[in-house]
């Protein structure tokens, strides 16, 4: 994935040559108006390229012309401009790096990033074309105001759009909100599987997933949980290529917390060494690192092969996280965590996910802190979550007392007194003057 930037005299003009160069199923990010012209910054799969691009790039470089512009280069560029405006110390940007920001390949990290945003592009991609195929369907339909207002809610939950349609046509003939929420819930604990799978007790166990899931917390949770079953069991955890800086401090500090014991493996070689030093160890988890998960777990089952491989994500993940993590790394995982499983997430992507696969459920944690292992998670509960977030009408308690609250006041006004009523009076005046 790369991203172009492209000037024209309008938007026109800027939007026909990008088509040209990118074929017509080019993604605009944004659309500017720059020293008056247009400038347009779209996103460029590099596998995807049509022909002229491909020969025009080709051509720029047997001619020796100068690379195409990405913003990490333009970023490097400025940065060496701006410290020397300011008259700041900086080292100048050398060809090699200059070579390097303009291609594709480098720092596995940034390969990494790259896909991520590839995947997120093209998930959003297939959802604004869904949506898009859906809309004149979804006008035609004589909805009831109350399941009007819960089909938007499903818009502002982050319900996928084919999810969101499936709920739709399950509920558009129903008139009252209490009923489609009975039938929607039915819907999907029907076809929603959260099978159980049993807490790491003896073993060595691995704790994969993306970055910022809490792999090490959910090692410490489940360490924690043994030693509190069983207090002769000896249990060891084992950091494997992980360079963030502060991570070793702070696994130190939790494994001291609980009164287990630590290790640290920068590579294969030194996994083996230290697996081998722990024979005697009942339990032993190793937390990975976040970057190139597929290739972490594969070198930890070159060593230990017989080693148990659980996948954590957070519950709520977006799709693309999900098919990148469960589905795509053709890694074949024992058991699925959960983290983060508080009452203000709304995981419509993790129930969406639950509907085709069978991956059972091991542990799941709702809090930061050591002792908030949850264990009794099923797809019944997480659904019951995700309805729990979207808006409802108000209860006849509640819309009792708002109706009382806005009810204009009633003034009680005194009885009228009998000779104001009499027929006639002395001068002009009514009643009787006796």
């Amino acid at each position: 994935m790369e991203l172009k930037r492209i000037l024209a005299k309008d938007t026109k003009s800027a939007t026909d040559l990008a088509m040209r160069l990118c074929g017509r199923d080019v993604l605009i990010i944004s659309n500017h108006t720059v020293e008056g012209q247009t400038e347009l910054v779209v996103a460029i799969d590099v596998d995807k390229q049509s022909p002229e691009t491909n020969d025009q790039q080709d051509g720029s470089r047997s001619q020796g012309a100068k690379p195409v512009e990405t913003f990490r280069s333009q970023l490097i560029l400025a940065q060496a401009k701006s410290s020397a405006s300011y008259g700041l110390a900086a080292s100048p940007v050398s060809g090699a790096d200059f070579k390097q920001a303009t291609q594709e390949g480098g720092d596995p990290k940034n390969q990494e990033i790259r896909r991520l945003i590839r995947d997120e592009l093209a998930v959003f991609k297939a959802e604004l074309s869904l949506s898009l195929k859906t809309s004149g369907w979804q006008s035609s339909l004589k909805l009831s105001p109350e399941i009007d207002n819960l089909f938007n809610s499903f818009n502002q939950a982050g319900m996928s759009a084919s999810l969101r349609t499936l709920l739709l046509d399950t509920v558009k003939d129903m008139r009252t909100e209490q009923e489609a929420l009975l039938a929607i819930r039915q819907q999907l604990e029907q076809v929603s599987h959260l099978p159980r799978a049993a807490l790491p007790q003896s073993g060595i166990h691995l704790i994969a997933g993306p970055s910022g899931v809490g792999k090490t917390m959910m090692a410490i949770r489940l360490a924690s949980h043994a030693v509190s079953q069983d207090a002769s069991c000896k249990v060891a955890m084992v950091s494997y290529s992980d360079t963030r800086p502060g991570a070793w401090e702070q696994i130190q500090v939790l494994s001291s917390q609980i009164g287990i014991e630590c290790f640290r493996a920068d590579n294969s070689a030194s996994l083996g060494n230290v697996l081998a030093g722990l024979q005697e160890y009942k339990l032993v988890l190793i937390d990975t690192a976040s970057s190139q998960l597929r290739e972490r777990v594969l070198e930890i089952e070159s060593v230990c092969p017989s080693c148990v491989k659980h996948v954590l994500v957070t519950a709520d993940s977006s799709s693309a996280t999900l098919r990148r993590t469960l589905q795509a790394s053709d890694i074949n995982w024992h058991s699925l965590m959960v983290s983060k499983l508080d009452e203000t997430i709304q995981p419509w992507p993790l129930v969406e996910f639950l509907h085709d696969n069978s991956l059972p459920n091991c542990a799941a944690s709702d809090g930061a802190q050591v002792a908030a292992l949850k264990l009794n998670l099923t797809a019944g509960s997480l659904i019951e979550m995700a309805l729990a977030q979207l808006s409802r009408s108000p209860e006849p308690r509640a819309l009792a007392r708002t109706n009382h609250l806005t009810r204009p006041p009633v003034f009680q006004v005194a009885a009228v007194a009998p000779r104001f009523l009499t027929e006639s009076s002395p001068r002009g005046l009514r009643g009787s003057f006796n």
